[in-house]
């Protein structure tokens, strides 16, 4: 109906100015909150009586002077400063119902994404430890923003990218071999100043350990000091070997890139793609880049290092690309895995980066900028951190340190549906708090049991009517016996559903649709508690059966974007 209040909009405002061509997309056409402003409203005399050169309501007159009969149509009002409002008729407000029941799981879809390719990538946490709860809320918002892009029509490629080379890496390499050490003879002590401390190193220790025996052992390591890590790392790799040095290194990235598989299949993400950083250092790919931009006056010489001009790109300072030791940092790899992105003909490359890499934005996207010369577009959204509590204790997290709860132990304590709502409950970029105790709870103040308790209510129904021996069937001359007013605000609330899901995805806010699931569970448990649904009129009784299967479909729908099940018993 929108969309045809549009076209009547549209062909009235030719019919003013023939020569005024305004796009469908730019006339805005919403549903009304109140219902004494009929069902739904417009804008557009405000948006456009200068093009016009009249005063907004003069032009909300004659655009509805101008505008078709039509039989959905009861009447046509202007209120306020310019509001054009639409009454469509009774029959028409139920199309809605056979539309959704017609449609089942495609209600909602749209196409406006078609023949689009959209690359996304999300979490991309170094492979240093497990993923923790603060790497879970990026998980759930691209996973579920990748699910609203393709029910917009979009095609969509979800990637990884595994940072698998550089300091953290070698870092992380180091930590377990000193634990490792201490495996072969208990008596060595170590100092782990900057190195990393969790559980899951000496996992890891055990596992070369089991694989190589001694193979690594360097004599007299636990009674070597250094002040920086660099040299400690330097020192190591030649007394073994660089090639030793990468084995345990490869082993270790394996062990834990396994480990984070498992816990995002767990959180019912997988990724199409796992893009490794070392990948871009074979075949001269970082080497191409490098000479790409110094060739086009992009870098230059100081320091013995090679810098980046980021500040021509809008950052704050400029950006070594290669360290005077020869070693490249990781924006010289971040560079090259976008020119990679470029390469791979994506129309849009979406990047979900933590709160924290903010100042990472101007240099990036000015790098990407010189090699896409507008082929592809760069969005970066940013997530900002969880808080987690128990009630009202603040639970306090250090990766270093080892001290943090992992996304796995969540998942499992909370389980994977609340996990995943409570994230995306908020905007992306606002602080949250997620309290493990309430996302724990059977009662309403949950907005996961609230929603899901509904589904499991309507599909309780359904399961009385077949006991009892009550045979649905639709009709669509049965749904002019909703008059209630609940029945009514509950349809106005499916209406909006396509609208929603075409809102949050242009918006990059999963939350709009979270939002919308908790507002119809409300619609749906207050229409419960106040009428029966399994009355003895076939007629009533199939409407509001009809009703009733529309919201169940909905909120089906909505889940799956989500990624949370609705049960049918609870």
């Amino acid at each position: 109906m929108k969309n045809t209040i549009k076209d009547l909009i549209k062909k009235s405002l030719l019919k003013i100015d023939k020569d005024r061509d305004i796009s469908v997309e730019n006339i805005e056409v919403n549903i009304c909150k109140d219902k004494k402003f009929g069902d739904f409203s417009s804008n557009i005399s405000m948006k456009s009586s200068h093009l016009y050169n009249q005063k907004p309501r003069d032009l909300a007159a004659e655009i509805i002077a101008g505008i078709e009969e039509n039989k959905n149509i009861s009447k046509i009002e202007i209120a306020g400063p310019g509001f054009i409002n639409f009454f469509i008729t009774k029959n028409t407000k139920f199309e809605i119902i056979e539309k959704i029941l017609n449609e089942k799981n495609n209600f909602g879809k749209n196409k406006i994404g078609k023949n689009l390719k959209v690359l996304i990538e999300f979490v991309s946490a170094n492979p240093t430890g497990p993923l923790h709860v603060g790497h879970g809320r990026g998980a759930a918002f691209g996973d579920c923003l990748s699910k609203l892009l393709k029910t917009n029509g979009y095609e969509v490629f979800k990637e990884y990218y595994v940072n698998d080379a550089g300091k953290q890496i070698d870092i992380l390499t180091l930590s377990v071999l000193q634990r490792y050490h201490e495996l072969i003879n208990d008596e060595y002590s170590f100092q782990y100043e900057d190195l990393y401390k969790g559980d899951y190193i000496w996992d890891i220790a055990a596992e070369v350990h089991r694989n190589f025996q001694e193979t690594f052992l360097i004599k007299d390591l636990h009674t070597q000091k250094f002040n920086l890590v660099d040299d400690y790392i330097s020192h190591v790799k030649n007394i073994i070997s660089k090639e030793k040095f990468n084995e345990i290194k490869n082993l270790s990235v394996k062990f834990i890139q396994d480990n984070i598989k498992k816990t995002l299949i767990l959180s019912g993400i997988e990724f199409d793609s796992w893009f490794l950083e070392s990948s871009l250092l074979q075949n001269d790919n970082l080497q191409d880049v490098i000479d790409f931009l110094s060739s086009n006056n992009h870098t230059y010489q100081k320091d013995n290092a090679l810098w980046f001009k980021s500040t021509d790109k809008g950052d704050e300072k400029d950006r070594v690309l290669i360290k005077e030791n020869n070693d490249h940092t990781y924006l010289a790899t971040d560079i090259a895995y976008h020119k990679d992105k470029i390469e791979r003909n994506y129309n849009r490359v979406i990047n979900i980066w933590g709160a924290d890499h903010h100042g990472y934005i101007s240099r990036i996207k000015g790098a990407f900028n010189i090699f896409s010369k507008g082929k592809s577009d760069l969005t970066i959204l940013l997530v900002q951190f969880a808080n987690l509590y128990r009630g009202k204790k603040k639970i306090s997290m250090s990766t270093r340190s080892g001290d943090f709860i992992t996304l796995e132990q969540l998942l499992k304590e909370v389980g994977k549906d609340a996990t995943r709502f409570f994230y995306i409950a908020r905007k992306s970029d606002q602080h949250m708090d997620f309290d493990i105790e309430l996302a724990k709870t059977n009662d309403s103040n949950n907005p996961v049991y609230y929603i899901q308790y509904a589904h499991a209510r309507i599909c309780s129904i359904f399961r009385q009517s077949r006991e009892n021996n009550m045979t649905f069937s639709y009709s669509k001359k049965c749904l002019d016996l909703l008059s209630e007013e609940e029945e009514l605000k509950i349809i106005k609330k499916l209406y909006s559903y396509p609208d929603i899901v075409k809102k949050s995805a242009e918006r990059y806010e999963p939350h709009l649709l979270t939002n919308y699931m908790r507002e119809l569970a409300q619609e749906i448990h207050s229409y419960y508690n106040k009428f029966q649904i399994l009355v003895d009129d076939n007629n009533i009784r199939n409407a509001r059966l009809s009703l009733i299967e529309a919201c169940r479909q909905v909120l089906e729908n909505s889940s799956n974007i989500i990624g949370i099940k609705m049960p049918e018993k609870m």
